[in-house]
């Protein structure tokens, strides 16, 4: 599916060429992210006994970001990939069991270092502007992202029951990818643009864990998830020419993204699967980014 959508995106480039020059920018940003994972099962396929068993978090995971991307214009028309890379640097973890439902009877709790990992997004946009006044511009556009967060679990510390945690060193990566639809508005005032942008993506969600102080389960890969959802991300920039073919922008980012699905076991003898509730992936980052001709 994904080649295929990305097929059909440059397929559309390619219609709307003409004989018109295309105008070739290239872009590289630096910032600093924050983000929030979260998700939770049941202790069935039916979503019981208890509603939620199991509930895993990962908060103010920090990490520093470098971003890479182009844009290439043809009258109305842009075409926009980029890449961004994510290496974490500080977070935290916990992960709690319960035999009630509601999140009651809680048996086990840990907390965990989470300071390791890495995040990864890539996306390809294909639009077109839409001009309303030489200051006022309004751009819609379809696509196809993929984010990934990539999380640890180490230097464990057990706070409800007694489990030994010597040694611990898992993780849980999620995968989210689907198609978008973007629409933005840009203001520009003399040498400076103010810029506001919302995308909605449809979801499928893919992740798995290696919890490597289980011996009953599979390595390395424990348990896997599969489900769908969506996602949301507002972005807000500051632009600044800073000579006639480079400026400097500020921007800031809100993802806001959520699935529900099924949660598999991979046990040694067996494939239990149970209810994935929901995943829940948040983040905001700020970053620096640099734009030129070439």
């Amino acid at each position: 599916m994904t080649r295929t959508f990305i097929i059909v995106l440059l397929s559309l480039y390619s219609l709307n060429s003409t004989a018109r020059e295309v105008e070739s920018t290239i872009t590289y940003g630096i910032g600093e992210r924050n983000t929030t994972v979260d998700w939770n099962i049941a202790g069935s396929l039916q979503g019981e006994n208890p509603n939620i068993i199991s509930e895993l978090i990962w908060r103010n995971i920090k990490s520093k970001q470098l971003s890479l991307g182009g844009i290439w214009t043809e009258g109305d028309y842009f075409l926009q990939a980029s890449g961004e890379y994510g290496k974490v640097y500080s977070g935290e973890n916990q992960d709690s069991d319960y035999n009630l439902d509601d999140r009651q009877g809680e048996f086990s709790r840990s907390i965990n270092n989470a300071g390791k990992g890495y995040m990864l997004d890539l996306e390809l946009n294909y639009g077109k502007s839409h001009v309303v006044s030489p200051k006022l511009k309004i751009d819609a556009s379809v696509g196809y992202s993929t984010h990934r967060q990539h999380l640890k679990m180490y230097d464990g510390n057990q706070v409800i029951g007694s489990a030994s945690l010597e040694g611990l060193d898992s993780l849980y990566q999620s995968n989210w990818e689907g198609p978008q639809a973007s629409i933005g508005l840009s203001y520009k005032n003399k040498d400076d643009v103010y810029s506001l942008n919302y995308t909605h993506q449809d979801i499928d969600l893919n992740g798995h864990t290696n919890w490597n102080l289980r011996s009953d389960l599979k390595h390395p890969v424990s348990m896997t998830q599969a489900g769908s959802g969506n996602g949301k991300k507002i972005v807000v920039g500051y632009e600044h020419a800073v000579s006639d073919f480079s400026s400097l922008s500020l921007i800031l980012s809100r993802y806001n993204y959520s699935a529900s699905g099924v949660h598999t076991f991979h046990l040694l003898s067996s494939d239990p699967a149970q209810k994935l509730n929901a995943v829940n992936w948040h983040a905001n980052d700020i970053k620096l980014v640099y734009r030129s001709l070439f």
